[in-house]
Parts: C-alpha cells; structure tokens; sequence
C-alpha cells in the first residue's frame, strides 16, 4: 500500500546522496581552484563557487528535513545519539556545514588563521559524511564507487592544497616600495621581491596585510608590466583595507598570492578595450606589455569616467605614440566640453564611430557591473559574436 511517508523517505536518501556528491564536487573545486584558474580563471570560479555552495546547501538540508516529515520526530534527526555513530556524525555533519556557511558568508571578518581552521573543518564534514553514508545506508554496497572516487579527489585536493600553500609562502613576500597617488580616489601602490614575479599582463593578485586587524585578503589587478622593476597595483579607496594600504611606508611587508586570471588578450585580432574607472589597470598592464615588447597589434582602448580629473594613467596613455594605438575618452559630465572626449556613457554610436572592424575584433571589458552590462548588450546589438567578448569580474 502506497505510503507518502516512505516516499518522502526514499527522496530523503537520494538527496542524501546527491548532497554528498556535490560536498565533494565543492570541496574539490576549492582546493583545486589555483590549477583550475589557468583555463578558466580564477575570478569566475570563486563566483561559480558561491552560487554553487547555495545549490549543495538546499539538499544537505532536505536530506534530514524528508526524515523529519517522514517519520514525524524531530530529535532523531537533529540531536546526536552516540549508540548510533555513523547517524550521530551525520547529524554533526549538518552542523559543521551550517557553520562552514555561515563563516563563508562573513570570511572578510574572520582572521587568516580563523578561516585555516575552519577550512580543515571541511575536511571533518566530508570524512564524516563519507562514514555516516557508508555505514549508516542500506544500500550503501550500490554507492560504493561513488564513495572510493569522492575520497581520491578529497585526497588529491589535500596533497595539491597543501604542496601550493608551502610553495607560496616561500615566494609571497613583498615590501612597499613607494606610493604614487593617481586621482583623488585612486592610488598605485608599488612593490618589491627580493626573487623574480612573473605574471602576465592582465592577470590580477591577492594582497594581505597584516595590521589594523585586516583579515581578509584582497584581489587587485597588476598595472605594472611584467619585467617591469617594481610590481604595481592601482587601488581605488574603498574601505578600510584600501586605506591602510595608502599609508603603508616604504620597506613594509605586504604578502602578495598569485597571479591568477585568464583576462590576458590574444594576438589574432584587432583588440577593443572598454574601460570604467579602476577598470582601467590590466589595460595599462597590456599597453605597457605591448610596448616593451614592440607589439603592432591594433589596440583601439574606449575609457569611460566621471570626469577629466577622474580619469586614471591619463599622462601615461596620452603619451602612447603608436600608430597601432587608438584612445577615446567618455566622459559622464560635461567638464570636459573642451576635452577631446565623447560625453554621455558607452553607446552603439561611439562603437560604430571608433572601431574599424566591429566584426572581426575582440573585446575586453573591466569596470562597474552596470558598464560592463551595458557594453555586453551593446556589442550584442551590433551582432558582435559571445565568443569574442571577454569580461573582468569583480567578484570581491
């Protein structure tokens, strides 16, 4: 006879199941994310990341929850029996992930040696979860594969965690080499390493400082060219970390991880660079790369900002006489009404008017969300191919 309870049991199990593969999945795809980063980027990973955790989130949590309406008790479920161990830990399990959650959700306000310690407790929830799923199922001899390739990815994702972690703490020490303040709002903060820094050009760090209480690491683009002698990047005040790091004095420790990214042009098209604000830095990377290096690769760069004062490296991109090199100012106030510039915003217009090859060129965004949608709708508009329009996140 057809019992509702027993179904909700059976999709219970089964979402019991599916959350442990993708805790897996998670877990994976965060120690690994440094060897994902060069196909993908790391920018978008940890984006993908964050959405992701809140899928896994809905069937850890179903999974006890179906058990609940099921079998109409509470306690079994949620309050840990120690005569029952594989459910006890199960039931720890649910825990631990609720506190991992809640510590990702607030990770700006948690120290560095705080958030080690609550990433070693993902470790505890999967060998937890793994022992409650194996001894603790009815059918646990049909997942046994899914148990065996869950634990070698957890144990791959341990042994590359670790070996990158010893690796860059060797070679993230960096100290203040001078500050340059750029606009009213913006700065370049431009550091040294005593062992050479290769990146390329486009490509963004994590910075760590370790004062005022500032716990949380910090992604900024590199503006400086690789080979270059010090290792820049231009920050925009916004908030405390961003102030403290203005008024570091030169000789300061400063840890710098990465580099990472996979904003880095191609050399088979003509480029477009449309730029907002800050946006502006891995394109002052790539100019500079390009230059050192004697690139002819059309570069037409489209940079939008408030106002003339506002607009970041201008003496350095006035003085880029190239003949591959086209620059277009768009100014948001009319300030600049005897500026050569564009006023208003990115438009149809402007793209139709500067781009030579709107077709068969390639395009690099980086700047505000709402700049950066609207300039993906207008290439859309103009038939411009997906495949040809790469984005910077900002995703911190």
């Amino acid at each position: 006879m057809f019992q509702l309870s027993d179904l909700l049991y059976d999709i219970g199990k089964w979402m019991g199941i599916a959350g442990f593969i993708l805790l897996t999945l998670l877990i994976f795809s965060g120690d690994t994310a440094r060897f994902w980063d060069r196909y993908i980027g790391l920018d978008k990973i940890i984006k993908f990341q964050k959405k992701f955790s809140y899928f896994v989130a809905f069937f850890v949590i179903l999974h006890p929850l179906l058990f609940i309406i099921a079998r109409k008790t509470v306690f079994g479920f949620l309050i840990p029996n120690f005569s029952y161990v594989p459910l006890a830990l199960g039931i720890i399990s649910l825990y631990i992930f609720i506190v991992v959650m809640i510590a990702s959700y607030f990770y700006k306000r948690i120290s560095n040696l705080v958030w080690q310690y609550i990433h070693v407790l993902t470790y505890i929830l999967f060998f937890f979860s793994i022992y409650h799923a194996f001894n603790w199922g009815s059918d646990r001899d049909d997942f046994i594969l899914i148990y065996v390739v869950s634990l070698i990815m957890i144990l791959i994702g341990i042994i590359y965690r670790t070996q990158y972690k010893i690796r860059n703490k060797i070679s993230n020490a960096f100290t203040v080499d001078s500050i340059k303040q750029e606009t009213s709002d913006t700065y370049t903060l431009n550091l040294k390493s005593k062992k050479p820094f290769d990146f390329k050009a486009g490509q963004f760090c994590f910075l760590r400082i370790n004062k005022n209480r500032l716990y949380a690491r910090h992604p900024f683009t590199v503006s400086s060219a690789p080979n270059d002698n010090v290792t820049s990047f231009t920050i925009k005040h916004a908030g405390r970390f961003t102030e403290t790091a203005r008024t570091l004095k030169t000789g300061e420790k400063i840890s710098v991880e990465g580099p990472f990214g996979v904003f880095i042009p191609k050399p088979d098209k003509d480029l477009v660079f449309i730029a907002g604000g800050v946006g502006i830095t891995p394109f002052m990377s790539i100019l500079k790369d390009r230059i050192n290096n004697n690139s002819n690769q059309n570069i037409t760069l489209i940079y939008c900002s408030r106002g003339k004062d506002d607009i970041i490296f201008k003496n350095e991109i006035d003085s880029i006489n190239k003949s591959w090199f086209k620059k277009i100012y768009v100014l948001n106030s009319t300030d600049g009404a005897l500026f050569p510039c564009e006023q208003g915003y990115i438009s149809n217009k402007i793209i139709e008017k500067y781009v030579n090859n709107i077709q068969n060129s390639l395009y690099y965004i980086c700047g505000p969300e709402k700049m950066k949608n609207s300039a993906k709708k207008i290439l859309g508009d103009l038939k411009v191919d997906k495949s040809s329009i790469f984005t910077e996140d900002f995703f911190w």
